[in-house]
């Protein structure tokens, strides 16, 4: 009898997958408009990002130059993120990361009693988004890109000293994370 009722279980748990949706497999073409639209986001993403910060060169400062030990000025940090989730590139959660990021430099700087006027401050001595003092623009905003599959609807891809991560979000390609190396 409980042979019985096994095999009726595994019958019934196997003819509800079966009956399930197989996973459709993603054609050349799709791929490749993926890839496609990963690689517009990635590129115009820095292309905007240039003209927001006006001179590629020059960090985004928000931190309190006032203060005797470096800290955020939240205000700043606030308008900030604001207008880089005005460009449409980013997610909300590469919002929260940058944040996150910026909460751990600040602790660092309290507990290293880092001074603003005293660089190299932690985390500050390079461009954040582009990941450096000095870069090569074009490898940001033309090369060709590879993404790497982390899931159906999140990608990784490299670009010079900078790693990002994306995510579909209502079939939208964003920016979700830029990892320095």
């Amino acid at each position: 009898m409980k042979m019985r009722k096994l095999f009726v279980v595994c019958l019934s748990l196997a003819s509800f997958f079966a009956c399930q949706e197989a996973p459709k497999n993603n054609a050349p073409g799709d791929l490749k408009a993926e890839l496609a639209a990963i690689t517009d986001v990635v590129h115009n993403f820095y292309k905007w990002y240039v003209t927001f910060t006006g001179d590629e060169k020059r960090n985004v400062n928000y931190l309190d130059m006032k203060s005797k030990v470096t800290k955020l000025d939240n205000a700043k940090v606030a308008v900030y993120h604001a207008e880089l989730m005005k460009s449409g590139f980013l997610s909300k959660s590469y919002i929260d990361h940058d944040l996150a990021e910026l909460k751990n430099f600040e602790a660092i700087w309290q507990k290293g009693k880092e001074n603003v006027n005293e660089f190299p401050i932690t985390g500050m001595d390079r461009n954040r988004v582009f990941c450096g003092q000095d870069w090569d623009t074009e490898a940001f905003t033309t090369r060709a890109i590879q993404a790497e599959a982390l899931g159906t609807n999140q990608v990784k891809v490299a670009i010079e000293h900078a790693e990002l991560e994306l995510i579909k979000e209502n079939g939208k390609w964003l920016i979700s994370k830029i990892t320095c190396n």
